[in-house]
């Protein structure tokens, strides 16, 4: 079975935006062939999610802080598609390489 890529998605509260972005996210991972484990969180709790990536809103990323080993990107927008492909873009294609498509 392959790897599943392990994403948060950071939003105010956690219960908005970021369950939005989950269904684009999870949308544009199936054009790289990969499956994910999308946990929508605020920047409070994101740190204690063990994940490939954190995808936070902008004005969020600098609460969410840096975390060794796990990239915190930020977006202005989850529901530009075109952002967040270009944003994970290069994360999708290390994924592949690395694991595989699923």
């Amino acid at each position: 079975m392959a790897r599943r890529m392990k994403i948060v998605t950071v939003c105010g509260c956690g219960l908005g935006s970021s369950l939005l972005a989950k269904v684009s996210i999870e949308k544009i991972a199936r054009e790289y062939g990969i499956k994910t484990a999308i946990v929508a969180a605020d920047a409070g709790t994101a740190k204690g999610h063990e994940c490939d990536v954190i995808v936070a809103q902008d004005h969020l990323a600098p609460r969410v802080g840096e975390i060794p080993g796990t990239p915190v990107l930020a977006v202005k927008s989850f529901i530009d598609n075109d952002e967040l492909r270009k944003l994970l873009g290069p994360y999708f294609e290390e994924f592949v390489k690395k694991y595989g498509t699923s």
